[in-house]
């Protein structure tokens, strides 16, 4: 799967990060609590959250995550957005609740016979 897949599934609009969208997802982690994603021991994932702001960010640089989605059609602040292009970290904004969007992930990837959530 790629982030241009993750885009299309999850009817988001990618903000920040034009030219990754060919880049490989190797998994996902949905959490509000950022404590959560620290523990999460995998490269190249997509970061669900509903949460906007720049720590966000900062933890999926720190954890290696290849994307970050921000759920429930929530707009990232200034500051988070400005990280994100300093730190090539795409963005991606999708209007789905995190049950919608870890049901439709879970479902394709199925679909192409792996479990990746």
């Amino acid at each position: 799967m790629t982030i241009q897949d993750v885009i299309k599934i999850l009817d988001g609009e990618l903000i920040c990060g034009q030219g990754s969208r060919d880049e490989p997802v190797m998994g996902f982690a949905g959490s509000d609590l950022l404590s959560d994603i620290l523990h999460f021991e995998k490269d190249n994932y997509a970061l669900l959250t509903s949460l906007a702001n720049s720590q966000v960010i900062r933890t999926a640089e720190i954890t290696n995550a290849c994307c970050v989605v921000i759920l429930r059609g929530k707009n990232p602040q200034p500051e988070a957005l400005a990280l994100a292009r300093m730190s090539d970290i795409p963005v991606i904004l999708s209007p789905c609740s995190m049950f919608d969007a870890c049901g439709r992930l879970a479902a394709q990837s199925e679909r192409e016979g792996k479990k990746q959530v």
